[in-house]
């Protein structure tokens, strides 16, 4: 009998013993299909029709059960129990179904309707076609930990169709979104006599891990059990079930087919292995596949006749040898067709790097920038260096010595200086009119003498003041005013005049966006222009609005020691090139790298889609952060002198020892020189011309 779907996007049964005799349990899983959130289907609705259907689905079983042989049900369904049970214990219960299934006396419906009534614990009953049908949910489906899991969430998958559904299944399981963040294992029936030879020869099923399959396999010539075993099974021990694993790389590397284990109806377990190890310990010499780019002091290759060979001395390079020789597979370097990172497109997929992971067109990468975006699309190892995004521009230089002589002061202390010998000149002057009016043989001075006295004290000239207490109180002010400033003043012309002032760095983005400088970024499709593409950070925006792309590493680095370009980048790289191509042969750095950073992401390893093998690089990745080996390698890179190729070209030097004033330190003095020069020479000029015209009558 057919079973029609209760709802049209959700096709779930939730059951367990306690449901089966009217008790609650609270551990039953509702749905964990996809359903259009934009529906008016509330959930108290959606609750109603799930528990109409779970008496609808008991009334069919019901139906059903006499018209199958109790025997081989039973069988079948007390293999799968004892499986999931003994192998797979805490984890949550799926089981697919085909429904219009019915081989060799065993309907897969009838199967499904014994597993509801010999688990006590959530389980959640699907058609296999409506699995299939259904795209994985966009959210996390398992909400709370099952009651009897201890480390992480598990789900057994329980499929009963044919082999080729099977195969389906597992692609859909393993291969998709489905229960993210879980670990996922298939145990499956087909009701079908399946050899050896016949799993191996299936393209998918070849190639699959953490499965099984049960099927009940004649064993001629014998059952392959010890003597006592056999002996005390009789005739049964040559209709056993079979249990069949996959283990993707264990023939020499490639994929071969074991039988694990066999079981019976009276025994239970013959052999008692472990149905669902860890396969991914050894992989036995497979030749995988590692995509990258260039990316010292990380990642770094050379190519020899169109072939890839990877470099000694580079982090990434020594953690995969490293990881290489501790799982027992090798591995080659591929680049990606377009040279790039990767970047998203309008379309969602994605260019170079991550790209060509996604595709599968390589096992795995080296080092990548780990971002919410691209863990949608690939897998990634944990992360074992924080790299952030930051700048670099060129050196300071000495300013400009024909200012020296006003840089000592501020603007503003300028502004008050002069003020201040404006100002105290008239003050002086009517100080000295309204105090000296008592006394008839004091004259007071004019107004330009006034100005002239103020002008001398100020320059610790001897000046006579006026024999009046006010007017000598008033001269005392004023020169221990005028004698701290001016001394203050000649020593830091002094020192400006001794070690010249340089040009102020740039050290955050706030400050280089409000410069005359322009920026740019290297032109490789990576995450730094994808994070500042997609940031809605004003500040953010406007330096992707004014980017200016540079072709290569070099180049950039060079545009930004030379001009005033900010060439912006990942810090380790960055500044593992200064030191190896821009540092001078005393350790003096051509560049200004900026202290501010943004933007700091994990370095990882991108992996296949569903990669599942990745937990054994995460756990030898993580043996090599904890002896402190990443660190070290990095370390000794950068610090490397072996590793700088000098071009004799140097930035500022820096000298030791006093240095004599030259011309150029003076330069502003003589300036001023002139300028006086050339006042006085128009002052002459025109008291000629007018002395001229008196004398004439003109």
């Amino acid at each position: 009998m057919v079973l029609v779907p209760i709802i049209a996007v959700i096709s779930v049964i939730v059951c367990t013993v306690e449901a089966q005799r009217s008790i609650a349990s609270p551990y039953v899983i509702v749905s964990n299909r996809q359903f259009d959130h934009q529906s008016e289907m509330n959930m108290d609705r959606l609750s109603e029709r799930v528990g109409a259907a779970i008496s609808n689905r008991r009334e069919i079983f019901g139906n059903q059960s006499s018209q199958i042989r109790e025997e081989s049900r039973l069988d079948v369904s007390f293999l799968l129990r004892d499986v999931v049970d003994t192998h797979l214990p805490g984890c949550h219960k799926v089981v697919l179904y085909d429904s219009e299934d019915e081989n060799l006396g065993t309907r897969f419906s009838d199967v499904a309707e014994t597993l509801l009534q010999v688990w006590g614990d959530a389980l959640v009953l699907w058609e296999v076609d409506a699995f299939l049908t259904t795209p994985p949910p966009p959210f996390f489906t398992l909400r709370t930990k099952h009651v009897r899991a201890d480390k992480q969430y598990c789900v057994a998958f329980v499929v009963l169709a044919s082999l080729e559904s099977v195969a389906e299944v597992f692609a859909e399981v393993q291969q998709t979104s489905w229960f993210l963040g879980t670990a996922k294992y298939i145990l499956s029936y087909t009701a079908e006599v399946i050899t050896k030879e016949m799993l191996a020869a299936d393209p998918i099923l070849r190639t699959s891990y953490d499965f099984v399959l049960a099927t009940r396999l004649p064993l001629e010539g014998g059952s392959g059990l010890p003597p006592r075993v056999e002996s005390s099974l009789g005739d049964e021990a040559r209709t056993l079930f079979a249990l069949l694993q996959n283990c993707p790389y264990c023939d020499a590397g490639d994929p071969r087919v074991n039988l694990v284990d066999k079981w019976s109806p009276r025994e239970g377990f013959l052999i008692g292995r472990d149905l669902y190890p860890d396969l991914f310990r050894d992989f036995n010499g497979h030749r995988f596949r590692a995509v990258t780019l260039v990316y010292e002091p990380f990642s770094c290759y050379e190519k020899i006749d169109g072939v890839i060979v990877p470099a000694d001395n580079c982090v990434d390079n020594n953690m995969l040898r490293e990881i290489a020789n501790n799982l027992n597979f090798t591995y080659a370097f591929v680049e990606p067709s377009d040279g790039q990172w990767g970047h998203r497109l309008d379309n969602g997929s994605y260019t170079g790097v991550i790209g060509a992971v996604e595709r599968r067109e390589a096992d795995f990468s080296l080092n990548i920038a780990i971002t919410q975006d691209r863990e949608e699309k690939v897998d990634c190892t944990i992360g074992y260096h924080v790299e952030p995004i930051t700048f670099a521009t060129s050196k300071p230089r000495p300013l400009n010595q024909a200012l020296a002589l006003i840089r000592p002061f501020a603007p503003n202390m300028w502004a008050a200086f002069s003020i201040t010998l404006v100002v105290t000149g008239p003050l002086y002057f009517l100080t000295c009119k309204f105090t000296v009016a008592p006394f008839k043989k004091v004259t007071p001075p004019t107004l330009v003498k006034s100005y002239l006295i103020i002008f001398a004290a100020c320059f610790n000239q001897g000046v006579k003041w006026l024999p009046v207490l006010s007017n000598r109180v008033f001269g005392i002010t004023y020169v221990i005013t005028m004698f701290v400033t001016v001394t203050v003043y000649v020593a830091m012309l002094t020192a400006t005049l001794t070690l010249p002032t340089l040009s102020p760095t740039l050290n955050t983005l706030e400050e280089l966006v409000r410069s005359d400088f322009s920026w740019g970024i290297q032109d490789l499709g990576a995450a730094d222009y994808q994070l500042l593409k997609s940031s809605t950070v004003p500040l953010y925006q406007k330096v992707f609005k004014g980017l200016s792309p540079c072709p290569s590493l070099d180049e950039c680095i060079t545009l930004a020691r030379d001009s005033k370009y900010a060439f912006i980048t990942w810090r380790t790289y960055l500044e593992d090139r200064i030191a190896v191509r821009f540092t001078s042969a005393t350790g003096e750095r051509q560049l200004h790298v900026a202290t501010g950073d943004i933007f700091p992401v994990e370095l990882g390893w991108a992996m296949n889609p569903g990669c599942p093998y990745r937990h054994a690089f995460d756990r030898k990745i993580r043996a090599l952060l904890q002896s402190g080996l990443i660190s070290k390698w990095l370390d000794d890179l950068i610090h490397d002198p072996q590793r700088r190729e000098l071009d004799g070209e140097v930035g500022v030097s820096e000298s030791d020892g006093i240095q004599p004033l030259s011309l150029d330190h003076l330069q502003g003095v003589f300036f001023l020189l002139g300028i006086g020069f050339s006042l006085s020479c128009i002052s002459f000029a025109f008291e000629t011309t007018l002395c001229s015209k008196k004398k004439t009558g003109i």
